[in-house]
């Protein structure tokens, strides 16, 4: 629990399942400088997501692609190929970031022996 972390303004793909919102820029921002929320961002890509909840409990289910408004916008493209503040960051002051997976003891040669 802090503040919500203001989000930039994004180019709906082409990807979207509705064709009159391709290509539109969407502002993250209302007027008055607040955060649109999750709802208000699908209902502008054209989703109805009025028998949707916000998010699954736990986690959500590895088949379903449209169980909650979180997993929804999270496969929308623009979304996915965001990159992070890490990465951006990095790639700003002329480097690279490349992750590795998580180290595990297992996969050092010499466990094999």
């Amino acid at each position: 629990g802090g503040k919500q972390r203001k989000q930039r303004d994004t180019v709906i793909p082409q990807s979207n399942p509705h064709p009159d919102f391709r290509g539109k820029v969407q502002h993250m921002l209302l007027p008055d400088g607040q955060a649109k929320g999750l709802k208000r961002v699908l209902e502008e890509r054209g989703f109805n997501v009025s028998q949707l909840r916000m998010k699954c409990s736990p986690v959500c289910p590895l088949e379903n692609t449209g169980c909650c408004m979180a997993r929804l916008l999270s496969q929308q493209d623009d979304f996915v190929n965001q990159l992070s503040m890490l990465e951006e960051l990095i790639m700003q002051k002329g480097h690279y970031c490349l992750f590795l997976p998580k180290f595990h003891c297992e996969l050092n040669p010499i466990e094999m022996v």
